[in-house]
């Protein structure tokens, strides 16, 4: 009998054309799990670890840390543009002026009356 190991692979998607990780464990059809990223995949699978107590398998650990990786270039090298853009578009927001809010009027408190309480009758008993 084989040990059972925690698997991750990269599926298509049949809603999109966008790749989706498969996160399920070896011999078991219902612990599958689908995941969007490859970040998410990954927190999922040391979850899935951490209750169950199999190991994750160390090709899938390293492909998906690889495309981790591949994701944080591309979002770093997507970055510096966007400060740049924003720069541009500032002058034009500091052009405009403020809006300043009117002061709130004062209520007066409300007096509310009470009506008087009827006198009970004191009768002694002797």
């Amino acid at each position: 009998m084989e040990a059972k190991v925690i698997i991750i692979s990269v599926v298509k998607s049949n809603k999109s054309e966008n790749n989706v990780w498969m996160v399920a464990i070896t011999g078991e059809e219902q612990g599958k799990a689908y995941c969007k990223s490859p970040y998410k995949a990954m927190r999922f699978a040391f979850l899935l670890k951490k209750q169950t107590g199999y190991s994750i398998e160390d090709a899938s650990l390293k492909a998906l840390s690889e495309e981790i990786a591949k994701q944080k270039a591309e979002a770093a090298a997507a970055e510096p543009e966007k400060p740049a853009e924003q720069e541009a578009q500032q002058p034009e927001a500091e052009e405009k002026p403020k809006k300043q809010r009117k002061p709130r009027a004062k209520k007066e408190p409300k007096v509310v009356q009470m009506a008087p309480e009827p006198q009970q009758e004191l009768i002694a008993l002797l």
